[in-house]
């Protein structure tokens, strides 16, 4: 759950208790509040409706007003065209592909992303089940938004995508704010080394590497045993 949004709905409540029991306001109300359109069913089912403006917070922002950078990292970057290329993968998925730019560079490469219409296929990393597994797994700065549970099951799901001997290539944020103020509610998971070992461990894969890479990011790689 997104707890920054949770904190500030019940702040809301806290000072309107009646909008427990009128959807319609509810409603208005958070339109004002974050910037978002939600229909409310239950106005008592606070965690429904954290989750349901979460959804519309991210969409809004990634569809409508952020923008890739891909050329401004040295490892997670443009880099990784030759470096994924070089080890003749069969398929490879790039799991939160953005403006997918990687299509066309890199060999056999499917981009999902739930937010993104340039995506080979718009759907969530959970939600994406193909019947076949991939040589070469993507998630660059996509596996970063929620809380702890959330990141470790879009860590699990996309190792699980994952051939046994392929490789996992992870850019990630540790927890720095966007500075669009679209981006003020999104929660970005505070990633540090540790937290990479420990799933690590109890994924049990590989670290191939792990070290800082540019804008303050962490670039890591994993392969599946």
């Amino acid at each position: 759950m997104n707890h920054k949004i949770l904190h500030k709905l019940e702040n809301i409540i806290h000072d309107n208790p009646g909008l427990l029991c009128d959807k319609k306001l509810l409603e208005k109300t958070i339109n004002y509040e974050f910037g978002v359109d939600i229909l409310v069913s239950d106005p008592k089912n606070i965690a429904e409706i954290v989750n349901a403006i979460d959804v519309k917070v991210l969409s809004r922002y990634f569809s409508e007003v952020w923008q890739p950078e891909t050329k401004k990292f040295k490892y997670s970057g443009l880099s990784l065209i030759d470096e994924v290329n070089k080890l003749n993968p069969k398929n490879v998925l790039d799991a939160g592909c953005g403006y997918n730019e990687f299509k066309g560079k890199i060999n056999n490469l499917i981009g999902i992303d739930p937010y993104n219409k340039h995506a080979d296929i718009q759907v969530s990393i959970t939600d994406y089940h193909p019947t076949e597994k991939f040589d070469v797994v993507l998630a660059l700065g996509s596996i970063n938004f929620g809380s702890t549970s959330k990141i470790f099951s879009e860590l699990e799901h996309v190792v699980h995508l994952c051939e046994s001997g392929g490789v996992l290539f992870f850019r990630v944020n540790p927890g720095l704010q966007h500075t669009p103020p679209e981006s003020q509610w999104i929660s970005f998971y505070p990633w540090d080394s540790n937290f990479v070992i420990n799933c690590a461990r109890e994924f049990g894969v590989e670290i191939l590497d792990l070290r800082n890479d540019s804008k303050n990011r962490m670039y890591f790689v994993w392969r599946k045993k």
